[in-house]
């Protein structure tokens, strides 16, 4: 059993289960997955057999082309990973490393060496910060042209930071291969993975090795696993390690292919029973969802952490149980009335109590004389002796009860044994229970020929007003409660919302409405203004919105060719303003239609209110602003060569001819005017 904050229930774990399977190969365009990465909003990344490179978001089923087809920028082979807004590309057929801008597709850098060490990358990945690259640290070729690892070469984890600066190469003194290999042979055969707290596992499914290094590079553990085509390598927020199995099997035959979970120094744990089938690759987002890529079917299994019900140990049964010690009424012969309970009981659940009353404490338990809380508390026996031990004291179970009248309940004292049945993923809660005693029911108002009644049917059909009126005084006793923005919950709160005339629904959490209760005052005194507006989508989403206002640009209209740039930016009516809000304050169509529907209830009467959502990239001619949405960096030169791609933030130049009249000549970068 559990403590919880909804109260006590069987203890629950969490196990992964199916959420949805993303059939991406029967998706318009794209053909053969080959790889794929989770990135920001939960968005995929997908590469096909034409080197095309997929945006698919599962939420809105849209999928688009991030680069034109016949692009040539790397090939089907290349590995993806994600850090913010760029996409990251290690390509083993050209031996580069790239990043590209997901909004626009151009290119931030490319590199084909780290401090003097050619990149051959052969797994990929990335954090926050830095693009991790496995890569053999030396590669020959031989007299036919192909690529050779030599036998004792090492391998290493080149670290590249999303500026394309090398940070430093990780690897051991015993990490080498053994035989000399071709290079395109370790395709598919390493793979790597990154944790929370920046520790680098690399798993090789050909030598069975798993290797965790830390932060500064050492070595922090290193397994060897059963010798099964293994494939896949991922990284949960509790810092375990999974790894998928990639064999063949016959058509006919029972898919006995699972996801392993391990500890984080290689241990085994267990199976994930959410998931058969082949393992290409592995992936996990933010909120802890597996994403499991199988390339032949073309297709993406999310699984997500579902609720279990933990079995009890004695017995494998899906229940709990509860022994009360004495309640004491300090009366003698006391006829105990009613039990009331605050519960949640699920369907296929049941959640069970009996009882016991006497007028002493000691008793016959097991043909021994002894205290019953003794023997409650006794740490040598389990709970399965002691339920079996006391089978013969307890009445018989009320089952799912709300309010029940107790029979035959009379002593001093009361012993409650409270069970819980649940299912696979369920189980009853508890949250209240209380034990009304001595005995006073509607009866005693009744004359005294109604009160004779042997059968005790009178009194139990009275007893059923009794709990309508109880739960009445208590509704009153609460009142005060339920007025208490910082003490009521839920519907309460948000009933409580609504007397401040704001619509607020589902979307809105417990904490937002108690922080819009508080500024309310302040809300109403600026109501309709600038202020009020700002400080109104700033409790919704966090941060303040910006706001632009006719007289803003009132200049720029006079000009006739800002006029029709300005007009498509803001609009010409000049009782109208517009909300810019970015991405992460408004990330999803429903907070964007709430907050529409939020500036239209506080907008000044007579005006209109645009609501934009800025999108984290640059266009011309479009809402750009420097440190909202939009970064300028520093140009760089280009620099010519089969493994080189053209930045975005290129100038060509002629370098021997700078600061020469008629020639290059630029003011601030490489002239001045004295």
């Amino acid at each position: 059993m559990e403590w919880t904050e909804a109260g006590l229930r069987i203890t629950q774990t969490q196990k992964y289960g199916i959420r949805s399977t993303l059939h991406l190969n029967e998706l318009d365009g794209i053909r053969d997955v080959h790889e794929f990465v989770i990135g920001p909003y939960g968005r995929l990344y997908v590469l096909d057999a034409a080197s095309d490179v997929w945006l698919y978001d599962s939420e809105y089923h849209h999928h688009e082309k991030l680069f034109p087809s016949g692009h040539g920028l790397f090939g089907i082979r290349s590995l993806l990973a994600v850090i913010g807004d760029t996409l990251l590309v290690a390509d083993p057929e050209r031996q580069q490393c790239s990043a590209y801008a997901i909004g626009n597709s151009q290119t931030y850098w490319s590199l084909s060496e780290c401090n003097g060490v050619g990149l051959y990358p052969i797994a990929a990945a990335s954090d926050d910060h830095y693009f991790y690259v496995v890569t053999p640290l030396a590669v020959e070729r031989n007299p036919a042209g192909d690529l050779i690892v030599p036998a004792g070469t090492g391998i290493g984890i080149v670290k590249i930071d999303r500026n394309g600066h090398c940070a430093g190469i990780v690897s051991e003194e015993k990490w080498v291969l053994p035989t000399a290999v071709k290079l395109h042979y370790l395709y598919k055969r390493f793979y790597v993975a990154v944790s929370k707290e920046r520790s680098v596992y690399v798993f090789d499914s050909e030598a069975h090795t798993l290797r965790g290094f830390n932060y500064e590079g050492d070595m922090l553990s290193r397994m060897f696993l059963p010798s099964l085509k293994f494939a896949g390598l991922a990284v949960d927020s509790m810092n375990q390690l999974y790894i998928g199995d990639s064999r063949h099997i016959a058509d006919e035959g029972e898919d006995d292919r699972f996801v392993l979970n391990l500890g984080e120094t290689g241990e085994f744990i267990t199976k994930v029973p959410g998931s058969r089938g082949k393992t290409d690759k592995l992936m996990f987002d933010a909120r802890d969802r597996m994403y499991i890529l199988n390339a032949e079917e073309g297709t993406v299994t999310v699984l997500e952490l579902q609720p279990r019900t933990m079995e009890r140990m004695e017995t494998g049964a899906l229940e709990g149980i509860c022994l009360t010690t004495a309640l004491d009424s300090t009366e003698a012969e006391t006829v105990w009335h009613k039990m009331v309970l605050e519960a949640d009981i699920p369907d296929e659940t049941q959640l069970r109590i009996s009882y016991f009353c006497s007028d002493q404490k000691q008793m016959i338990i097991g043909g021994r004389f002894m205290a019953m809380d003794d023997f409650l508390r006794d740490p040598s026996r389990d709970m399965l002796e002691k339920s079996r031990t006391l089978e013969s004291f307890w009445s018989a179970p009320v089952t799912n009860p709300k309010d029940a009248l107790f029979f035959d309940a009379k002593g001093r004292y009361m012993w409650l044994k409270i069970e819980w049945i649940g299912s696979e993923r369920k189980t009853p809660c508890l949250s209240k229970l209380r034990v009304v005693f001595p005995r006073s029911t509607y009866l005693s108002h009744l004359p005294a020929v109604y009160q004779e009644d042997s059968t005790g049917f009178t009194e139990r059909f009275l007893a059923l007003f009794g709990t309508m009126f109880d739960s009445i005084e208590t509704q009153v006793q609460d009142i005060p409660r339920h007025l208490d923005s910082d003490l009521t919950e839920g519907p309460y709160l948000k009933w409580l919302g609504s007397w401040l005339g704001i619509e607020v629904d589902e979307h809105w959490s417990d904490e937002q409405i108690r922080r819009f209760i508080r500024e309310a005052p302040q809300l109403y005194r600026y109501r309709g203004t600038r202020r009020g507006i700002e400080k109104m989508v700033e409790i919704y989403t966090g941060s303040k919105p910006f706001i632009v206002e006719y007289f803003q640009y009132k200049m720029m209209r006079e000009s006739a060719e800002l006029r029709e740039l300005t007009d498509l930016l803001y609009g010409m009516h000049p009782c109208s303003f517009s909300v810019l809000v970015t991405t992460e304050q408004a990330n999803t169509e429903k907070q964007r239609l709430m907050l529409e529907r939020m500036l239209n209830e506080h907008k000044p009467a007579f005006t209109d209110a645009h609501l934009i959502v800025l999108q984290p990239w640059m266009y011309l001619d479009m809402h750009t602003y420097l440190e909202v949405n939009t970064l300028l960096s520093e140009p760089s030169l280009l620099r010519i060569d089969p493994n080189r791609s053209m930045p975005s933030d290129t100038i060509i130049v002629d370098v021997d001819r700078d600061r020469r009249l008629d020639l290059h000549t630029r003011l601030g970068l490489d002239s001045e005017m004295e």
